[in-house]
């Protein structure tokens, strides 16, 4: 077998062999599947690393009944799925692990047992990437215990983890432990039903992207001893993309009269994320380029925006759907009183420009008024309208059609989900820059009106035969006309 290169094994409910990683190691493919134990073991070599993956049926007690680990790996991606824990004698042999991703398994690594045998001794792995999902146990406790020992932590994802309750950062673990005494939140940790995650101070230097899906219980909450940076997740100040989804409670613990996020976020999505009710706590998000808040509460307003956007801010990219009285009575550029040297009178602040370039929306009616439009008119080039929450909106107002055309610099606009909107706003063919345009589940648009010389596309999809047919009449006049 000294040729080997490549080894498969299909649909042998009866086989069942532990494989050594030593030889493992010497092919350059192995796929065994739906085998005893196994639905599926898969290993890889190529330019981009080693890679392993292990799928059980659910009956796997150890990872000793299907793998050895006889030397160390030169793996650089482990995937575990239906999978028994790691134990610590298999971590210490992924000496060259970068990515480290655990589903629907019983835990992460079990190291509490293991750990004291080995004393005062430290290790580390160079994992860069960990994402979890669907772990039952107390994985909280697990990710706490394997932190320390991951000083190159970039990117962590935990999805769907009903048992991880509470969140708390830039904790420095031995100074915590001293100071109180084996302390309130140490102690927490190893109350089986506590749930309690703690990042370390090491990973406000070296988490770059977090994201947190689906953990319905999860609460932030400050520490009692804190690392320098600040409180809340502001203590992650290397931390670039963030993502908090369907954790509805995560910031049932914060009064949003201080800022919460880092400043050095590039990107930031929440989902079904509530009690905000305004913009003002990513006020300090001088870095944040693209903003994606989706269900964050009915009530939800735009105020504290324009420090995003404008001098200081950097951010292009805005998404908001599910809050539409998001941008209602927003006047960008309001006029305010100014002591003059020589009176005192009321004058208009300096007119400022936008730096956003994309935006979604469903709040279409708070959005189309001219002083948003006109504060908006030299940056936005892509314009997406969402029609929910509009339901029985037939036609927009004339203030909204002349609003429209201020954006003078839109290169792609598009409605969608307007279930009875009849009439695609008038006056399109004055936005000079219009290169697409894109009618999507629209039904009762029937006709469209003037379009600009500029279009270069035009994308109508599930609307009325009739604006189909009026699609086809005006072959030729556009470059790309697509109907769906």
């Amino acid at each position: 077998m000294g040729d080997l290169c490549e080894l498969e094994i299909q649909d042998c409910p009866e086989f069942l062999s532990v494989i050594p990683t030593s030889w493992i190691e010497s092919l350059r493919r192995v796929t065994i599947e739906c085998v005893k134990l196994l639905k599926r073991f898969a290993y890889s070599k190529s330019s981009n690393g080693a890679h392993l993956e292990i799928i059980g049926w659910g009956d796997l007690q150890s990872l000793d009944q299907v793998l050895v680990f006889d030397k160390e790996t030169g793996l650089e991606k482990l995937t575990l799925e239906r999978c028994p824990p790691l134990e610590l004698k298999h971590l210490l042999m992924l000496t060259s692990l970068k990515t480290l991703i655990v589903r629907h398994s019983d835990g992460l690594a079990g190291l509490a047992g293991p750990l004291g045998g080995l004393g005062d001794v430290e290790w580390q792995l160079p994992v860069e990437h960990i994402e979890i999902c669907h772990l039952n146990g107390n994985s909280w406790n697990e990710l706490t215990e394997l932190f320390p020992h991951l000083p190159k932590l970039s990117k962590l994802e935990i999805r769907d983890c009903k048992n991880i309750k509470q969140l708390v950062v830039g904790v420095d673990l031995r100074q915590t432990a001293s100071e109180m005494g084996g302390g309130e939140i140490t102690a927490a940790t190893e109350e089986e039903d506590d749930g309690v995650l703690l990042f370390p101070a090491h990973l406000c230097d070296s988490l770059q992207k977090l994201k947190f899906l689906f953990c319905p219980e999860l609460v932030l909450v400050n520490p009692p001893t804190l690392v320098p940076g600040g409180g809340w997740l502001q203590a992650l100040r290397s931390l670039q993309r963030l993502s908090i989804k369907y954790c509805p409670k995560f910031l049932s613990a914060f009064s949003f009269s201080s800022q919460i996020f880092p400043s050095s976020l590039q990107f930031l999505e929440l989902t079904k994320l509530e009690g905000m009710g305004t913009l003002e706590p990513l006020s300090n998000l001088s870095s944040l380029t693209r903003l994606v808040l989706e269900f964050c509460g009915k009530d939800l307003k735009c105020q504290g925006l324009q420090s995003l956007l404008t001098t200081g801010g950097q951010l292009n990219e805005l998404e908001v759907r599910g809050s539409h009285i998001f941008f209602a009575n927003w006047d960008p550029n309001p006029r305010r009183a100014l002591e003059d040297v020589e009176g005192g009178e009321e004058q208009p602040t300096q007119l400022v420009s936008s730096t956003l370039r994309k935006l979604c929306t469903d709040d279409t009616a708070g959005l189309l008024a001219a002083p948003i439009c006109s504060f908006l008119s030299s940056s936005l080039t892509k314009l997406k309208l969402h029609g929910y929450g509009h339901e029985g909106m037939e036609r927009f107002s004339k203030e909204q059609e002349d609003a429209l055309q201020l954006l003078s610099s839109l290169q792609k606009l598009e409605f969608r989900h307007f279930r009875h909107l009849q009439q695609i706003p008038a006056g399109l063919c004055n936005l000079t820059s219009l290169k697409v345009l894109s009618i999507n589940h629209c039904p009762a648009v029937s006709s469209l009106p003037s379009l600009p010389k500029s279009l270069e596309k035009l994308d109508v999809y599930d609307c009325s035969e009739v604006l189909k047919r009026q699609c086809r009449w005006m072959l030729g006049t556009i470059p790309k006309i697509i109907r769906g």
